[in-house]
């Protein structure tokens, strides 16, 4: 899913060579949107959020993470056409809305000073979530490579549905807070990734459709390192307006006494 390999060749009248040199921008930006918006995480959103995240926080990074593996397997997949990577690259799709869908709904559980709200199901339940996504990635290599590409289409649907539903959750409990205004922006690049899966889904099962399928691709993964970018930014400014708010050289007229 997602994996072209065509061979690098400078023939700037080869369409193939055109496709390529898309995929590998995209590749680029989405990595680097990524690892800027792991940056800003790391160093705000524990600020930004006025809530305990620190799950919520933990499940970002590593939906990040995926993303930057996600844009170095391809980028390496390109360059080398290597199959190994290239099934990093299907991972790292899968786990990418895995792990923002937990995120989300780490964020939607957590509770503002003063309420209590009680989950569904227990703590426990999400790591055993996470195991069972592990083991059906690695064990479909046990039983035919096949079986990998149904595994990522299941996991797309169940994550993809899981992350609107608590999204939709967390803007209308926490309206008006941070956790809102960051779940809109992530939720974008989910759906991005959600939409250009569904894509190359439908074109794998039908056949003269790889032009429309390299075209979704570097239109949609472009898309997700702007809303990646976007959300960095956002975090960025909240953390910078929280900054001046507590710093006493903003106020005018204040003495040192």
């Amino acid at each position: 899913m997602f994996v072209f390999a065509p061979s690098i060749t400078l023939d700037a009248s080869d369409p193939e060579t055109t496709v390529t040199l898309g995929q590998l921008f995209a590749y680029l930006a989405i990595g680097i949107a990524a690892v800027v918006l792991l940056y800003y995480t790391f160093i705000y959103v524990s600020d930004v959020l006025a809530a305990d995240v620190t799950e919520a926080q933990w499940y970002l990074f590593a939906g990040i993470g995926a993303a930057i593996v996600y844009a170095v397997a391809g980028i390496g997949t390109l360059l080398l056409e290597s199959d190994t990577l290239s099934l990093f690259v299907d991972g790292a799709v899968l786990f990418f809305i895995l792990f923002f869908a937990l995120g989300i709904r780490a964020m939607y559980h957590a509770a503002r000073p003063g309420e209590d709200r009680s989950q569904l199901l227990p703590a426990w339940a999400d790591y055993a979530v996470i195991a069972v996504f592990v083991a059906a990635w690695w064990g479909a290599f046990l039983v035919d490579t096949d079986w990998t590409r149904l595994v990522v289409a299941a996991g797309w649907v169940l994550t993809s549905a899981w992350a609107i539903l608590y999204a939709v959750q967390t803007v209308r409990v926490h309206e008006g807070t941070t956790l809102a205004a960051l779940t809109r922006h992530l939720l974008p690049a989910i759906l991005c990734v959600a939409g250009v899966v569904f894509v190359d889904l439908l074109t794998g099962a039908l056949a003269g459709y790889d032009a429309l399928a390299d075209a979704a691709w570097i239109v949609g993964t472009t898309l997700v390192a702007a809303f990646l970018f976007d959300t960095a930014v956002a975090i960025r400014q909240q953390g910078g307006e929280l900054e001046r708010l507590y710093d006493w050289t903003t106020w005018r007229e204040q003495s040192l006494d």
